[in-house]
């Protein structure tokens, strides 16, 4: 993983110039150009972002009361809600956000791992397919799927706060500017 200081990024706030984040870029600048990913107004969105984060976490809340009740399917799924929320409130601190509609949440998934694996590691690429996959398999029923185990929700909730803590860590090291072309 690489170090922030490293990366030279500049938080963006109220206003000021920064630099653009480059990790990813190509990949933001395709589903941009295919209109899987548009821009967003830039104004507030460092409050935007801090809402839907904070929904993250009260998701993360619900993912864990739905564990302590035994409800590992339904634990597993608000896991994952937190997690592409957080994955989300990345995307609106750029400025950007998904289209919606069929294959949103492999566009989040897409354009937050290219971007932001390297120094979130809780959004590299397999783990985000893993849950995403896996999200889907708790939320269709299919008789022939196993059931998700205990074990699943727990690693769910833990990936899921790992993220939010990565995200949390991020900001207090400079966060991010808007996304220009």
């Amino acid at each position: 993983m690489q170090d922030l200081g490293q990366l030279n990024v500049i938080a963006f706030r109220h206003g000021g110039s920064v630099p653009a984040w480059q990790p990813g870029r190509s990949t933001v600048v395709y589903l941009l150009g295919r209109g899987r990913l548009e821009q967003v107004a830039s104004i507030g969105v460092v409050e935007a972002s801090d809402r839907v984060l904070a929904r993250a976490e009260l998701r993360l809340v619900t993912a864990k009361a739905g564990l302590e009740g035994g409800d590992n399917e339904g634990a597993f799924v608000a896991a994952y809600d937190s997690y592409r929320m957080a994955a989300e409130s990345l995307l609106v601190r750029q400025g950007l956000r998904a289209t919606g509609g069929t294959g949103s949440h492999v566009t989040v998934e897409e354009s937050v791992s290219a971007q932001f694996s390297n120094v979130i590691s809780a959004f590299a690429k397999p783990t985000f397919e893993r849950f995403r996959r896996m999200r889907h398999a708790a939320q269709y029923f299919d008789p022939d799927d196993p059931e998700l185990a205990l074990e699943d929700a727990q690693w769910a909730i833990v990936t899921a706060k790992a993220a939010i803590g990565g995200i949390r860590r991020f900001d207090e090291r400079g966060g991010l500017a808007l996304f220009v072309l």
